[in-house]
Parts: structure tokens; sequence; C-alpha cells
């Protein structure tokens, strides 16, 4: 059979309807699903080809529109940084006292306990929580952009060296960070100004010292009495506490002539080890390799 006729055949009974309905010569019912679409077919037919176009194009348009709506919504939820800690300030701390501490990281506005797997009977505080200062051009994955400040309390025997922590949130834990617990006898809080040999901060051996880089080209300078053959040891504690600092330690003698300078000998931290070669007066100096500052270039220094 030609196909034109075939075609011609097939669609007849199609098309007397089709004339039959547009003349108004018959009622029909309300139709049913079936019936619906055999109606749709009769106006594609009567429309042309146009109107096959302009239906497949509606209807891709409501089967790609809620897959682009639900795509979005994913990326929404990708977008959403889990809580994370980046660290905390100051991060050294002293027993049988309460410190004040402010720890930054991502996500941690909703932040309901701070919690010490190594101890029980550590108790810490939320007092505030909130959207941390970030300096301009500062990246908030690397340095944080909320905040939440603490009081923690610390027990008189608790042991010296790493606290590890984590925050509880409704969105979930946070990653372990660690403080550092210092024997109070022995914390010296870094006072300004102390940019020179001539206002120095005079310390003793041994002594730790708890500082902050606070400017961009900020140095701060120590001064200690030594005795010849004296062997000390300068030591930076900042990176594995979350510190932004990447510190340079430099020994001068009395007359300011270098006898020592590190800079990464701990991954990022410096270290200095020297025998004395006289009595008398010495400086250490510290500052951020790079010439930044902030107030997460924060640094404890070993003196012994």
């Amino acid at each position: 059979m030609n196909l034109k006729v075939g075609w011609a055949v097939l669609s007849a009974p199609r098309m007397f309807e089709a004339s039959r309905l547009a003349r108004g010569a018959v009622t029909t019912p309300r139709p049913t699903r079936v019936g619906r679409y055999r109606e749709l077919w009769i106006r594609t037919e009567l429309c042309g080809p146009w109107c096959v176009v302009f239906h497949l194009v509606l209807l891709a348009l409501c089967l790609f529109v809620p897959l682009l709506h639900a795509a979005d919504e994913k990326k929404d939820e990708k977008r959403k940084e889990p809580p994370k800690i980046m660290m905390a300030v100051p991060f050294a701390i002293t027993p049988g006292a309460t410190n004040k501490v402010v720890i930054r990281g991502l996500s941690l506005t909703n932040a309901t306990e701070v919690h010490f797997p190594s101890s029980s009977n550590l108790t810490a505080e939320i007092k505030s929580r909130g959207k941390a200062n970030l300096a301009d051009k500062a990246d908030p994955k690397k340095f944080g952009d909320t905040q939440i400040e603490v009081a923690m309390v610390l027990p008189p025997d608790i042991p010296v060296g790493d606290l590890a922590f984590f925050v509880l949130t409704p969105d979930g834990d946070t990653n372990t960070n660690l403080l550092r617990v210092v024997d109070k006898q022995l914390l010296l809080d870094e006072k300004e100004p102390n940019a020179g040999f001539r206002e120095p901060n005079d310390v003793v051996v041994p002594q730790t010292i708890r500082g902050v880089i606070q400017d961009a080209n900020d140095v701060d300078v120590f001064r200690f009495r030594g005795k010849a053959g004296q062997s000390i040891a300068i030591e930076t504690q900042s990176t594995r506490y979350g510190s932004s600092l990447d510190p340079t330690l430099t020994l001068y003698d009395v007359k300011g002539h270098i006898l020592a300078t590190s800079d990464d000998a701990a991954g990022l931290d410096a270290r200095i080890t020297q025998t004395l070669p006289r009595d008398g007066e010495y400086f250490f100096s510290i500052n951020d390799a790079h010439d930044r500052g902030g107030a997460t270039y924060t640094y404890l220094i070993e003196l012994r």
C-alpha cells in the first residue's frame, strides 16, 4: 500500500471525528484520561507540526525545571561549611584559674558545649557566640569567620602539657584542637612596647612567654642574663596550636651581634640551642617570617 494512502486511511477516522467536533455536531461527555490524550492528538493533527514542537518543548520544561531546582538546593547544601575549629586565642592556659579563651573557626555560632576528651572534671562556660573579625582579604577558611568566647576553669592539679578539646554543635562535632597547659609560676605575658633593644621585656631562665605579633612588621624583643658556658634553648610553640604565625627567632649578644637565628626548625616553629660565650646580658627577638601580624599571630616561647 502506498504510504500516503495508508496514512490517510489510518487518519480518516480521527479527521472525521475532528470535523464533527468542529461543526458542533457531537456533544461528548467529559473525557477520560485516554480520551484526553486522543483529543490532544486530534488537536495536534489540526494545528500542524508546530503544535507538536510546542508541546514537546513545554513537556521538556516541565520535566527539567524541577531537576534544576533540586540541583541548586544540593549546591546550597554543599556550600554550607561543617563546624570546624581553627585556633584558640590564647592557646596557653594555667591550672587553678579561670582562663578566658576565644575559639575561632567555621559554623560555631550554634555551639552548645566545649568538651575535653581526656578529663571529665573540666568545665567550660560559653559566654558569647558571634562573628569573628577578619582582616582585609583574609580567607575565612584559614582564619575562621565565627567565634565563641569561653571561660575555662582548670583544677590546680591538672598536668601541664597539651589539652585536647572539641566543640559540640547541632550540625555535628568539630575537629579536635589543642590548648597548652603551662605552669602559672613560669608564664609571663609579653607587654608592648618591646620592639627594640632599648625597651625589651626582661625574662629569666627558665620562662614561658605568651605573646602575639600584633601588626605587620612587628618585632618582640626580650632580655635575659646568662653565664659563660651556659647552654640555653629558645623554642617557639605556635603552629601546632593553630596560630597563623610563621615565627623567626634571633639571638643577640649585648652589643647587638647575631649569635644564632632559626626558622622552620620543627615544622614552621623555630628553635635555637646555644652555648653562651660570656657572662652578661643577651637579647632574643621573634617576628613573622613574612612580616605579617594580627590577633591570630599568637605564640609561646620556652626559654630554658
